[in-house]
């Protein structure tokens, strides 16, 4: 590509690649952000989220009101996952304080107990976005920079995550882009000949070498970020990390250290272990609920099928078709074939490399159940990672392409810069009206209708469970009538009250060391069925649940009377003396 550098320098020239033009996006990109993933909760302030959702706020709740970060988990959260870990015991927390005191700072900062942690969810899923425009427009400019932003703005697997309330796993993802900046930044330094000079490897010294072990010490001071936010941030950065290494070495045939560095290394590595060695037992306590088994299939498999993971996510979280529009599929085959194209004719191909290893990097961590036990019901949570690598290389082709048919059919500069803005300017109109349309659909209609605690139910939880006993233990007997859509209301109205609430699916009450059978609860909540008898369509739907329910409360509590009756929710209180609860 004889031209490549005249074309960078033009476009080194022009304003995209200005500090005031990159700000400016950066902003736009914040704005559109912060008002799309905002919308669950603009018209509705009762939070919102599955089972880990009221999980991750109760413990981040519990911090903000206790004042303090403890090492193990309250009761009201502890009985959660009890025992789950087998070398910390009951009570142990499954992800480092870290993420929870987050919430809690929240709290604290915010003056409210709901909206300000909702809005470090929205503004935590924004860093990913920020994080790319970040590697981005300091490696290829601002306009692809600009275009991934936007793409990941709008993507629909990160916004599944987010509704979740997936949060650890989500933000402990999105630092990866900036990780991988200070991976490459270094690395690079190491093989630069002036830096290699300044840093011993061949003779002298000076500010370059320091420079360079600047970005040895942020890049192992980010993946500490990442294994205190969640372990699979962590291996995803790690597993890239090695296949650039891996690349670098085989390109320049040298490994990325000398005598000199290698203690600054250790010392990084050493800082590393510092900070993570105290939450090890966390980790690898816990295992993984879910064995693979070896499939050799799955190695020509990109991504994850949806039959991997049924019941866990919607299918359309893992099928390419809804994460990328059809209008994005040539833009992507343009920047893989344009990547693999430009290995070759590019002759300062580091960033190219740097790409190849993000892709392979990738597949590895989308096939740990090949290499690894992980169960693929966790990894599918992995599948966020995908659309860094492949939203950047639908970004580059815009610049590339130009690029590349001027550089071999010898184009005019001015004509190859027009083609840019006009291929960037389609493809960002394919994502507002594409994918940012559903975007808008999906974020203003979640949780929107009964799927979300109601008023009566945040009342009820807020004004009377919470003023039961500490350790008081509230059985709710509908979800096995009902279905699983009750389950995160449940644990939302245990996230509310600070009070454990945990599905009743019949039988005696079990005998387990960490209930108190003295301040034992049932609560018979109809106000969700209620609401589908509002609607024509599902009365009857609504009758037969309330009447399996119905069936169930007069069998246990038939001459007992509640100690709440109110909004169509009852609770009474278990008698030990009147023998085990049989439903």
């Amino acid at each position: 590509m004889g031209e490549e550098s005249a074309s960078e320098n033009a476009k080194a020239g022009f304003a995209p690649s200005s500090k005031a033009v990159s700000v400016a996006a950066v902003t736009v990109l914040f704005i559109v952000s912060f008002y799309l993933w905002t919308l669950p909760f603009q018209h509705n302030r009762l939070p919102f989220g599955e089972g880990d959702s009221a999980w991750h706020f109760a413990i981040g709740d519990h911090i903000s009101s206790s004042d303090k970060a403890t090492f193990r988990l309250s009761y009201v959260t502890g009985v959660w996952y009890y025992g789950f870990n087998k070398i910390l015991g009951p009570f142990s927390p499954e992800y480092p304080p870290s993420n929870h005191v987050d919430y809690a700072l929240m709290q604290v900062f915010g003056g409210e107990r709901f909206i300000s942690v909702l809005i470090f969810r929205a503004i935590a899923s924004f860093i990913g976005v920020l994080s790319m425009f970040f590697l981005v427009s300091r490696l290829f400019g601002a306009l692809p920079a600009f275009i991934a932003g936007l793409g990941l703005s709008f993507s629909l697997r990160e916004q599944l995550t987010y509704l979740f309330g997936q949060q650890p796993t989500l933000v402990a993802i999105v630092i990866t882009p900036l990780t991988m900046y200070a991976w490459y930044k270094y690395l690079t330094s190491v093989y630069s000949s002036e830096e290699s000079k300044a840093d011993g490897i061949g003779s002298g010294s000076g500010n370059a070498g320091r420079g360079k072990l600047v970005y040895l010490y942020v890049t192992f001071a980010l993946l500490a970020s990442q294994y205190m936010l969640h372990l699979q941030g962590f291996v995803a950065s790690a597993v890239i990390m090695a296949v650039f290494a891996a690349a670098m070495t085989v390109k320049f045939r040298k490994l990325p250290v000398s005598k000199p560095n290698i203690v600054h290394f250790v010392v990084a590595i050493l800082l590393f272990l510092v900070v993570a060695a105290p939450f090890a037992a966390i980790y690898l306590g816990a295992g993984d609920t879910e064995k693979a088994s070896f499939k050799f299939s799955r190695l020509f498999e990109w991504g994850i099928s949806p039959d991997y993971f049924k019941g866990s996510f919607p299918p359309a979280f893992s099928l390419f078709s809804a994460e990328y529009p059809r209008i994005l599929v040539p833009f992507l085959l343009a920047g893989l074939i344009l990547l693999l194209l430009r290995l070759f004719l590019v002759k300062n191909n580091t960033k190219e490399i740097f790409l190849l290893s993000w892709l392979i990097g990738t597949y590895i961590v989308l096939h740990l159940d090949v290499f690894t036990n992980t169960g693929l019901n966790r990894l599918a949570r992995m599948l966020v990672l995908e659309n860094y690598i492949f939203l950047a290389l639908i970004a580059l082709s815009v610049v590339w392409l130009p690029q590349t048919l001027a550089s071999a059919l010898k184009f005019d500069s001015r004509m190859a810069s027009a083609a840019k803005y006009v291929l960037a300017a389609i493809l960002i109109l394919a994502l507002v009206t594409t994918s940012g349309r559903s975007t808008h659909t999906t974020l203003s209609q979640a949780y929107g209708s009964i799927d979300r605690i109601t008023p009566a139910q945040a009342d009820f939880a807020g004004n009377y469970l919470s003023k039961l006993p500490e350790k008081a233990f509230i059985y709710d007997p509908s979800i096995k009538v009902v279905g699983q859509w009750r389950y995160p209301k449940m644990r939302w109205m245990l996230g509310i009250s600070g009070r454990h609430v945990g599905r009743y699916d019949g039988g005696p009450i079990a005998g387990v060391d960490y209930i108190d059978k003295n301040e034992t609860y049932f609560m018979f909540d109809y106000s969700d069925i209620a609401l589908f008898a509002s609607n024509q369509a599902s009365q009857q739907q609504a009758a037969a649940w309330a009447s399996q329910l119905q069936q169930i409360e007069k069998d246990m509590f038939n001459s007992t009377k509640p100690v709440y009756d109110a909004n169509n929710i009852r609770l009474y209180k278990y008698e030990p003396a009147a023998g085990g609860a049989v439903a």
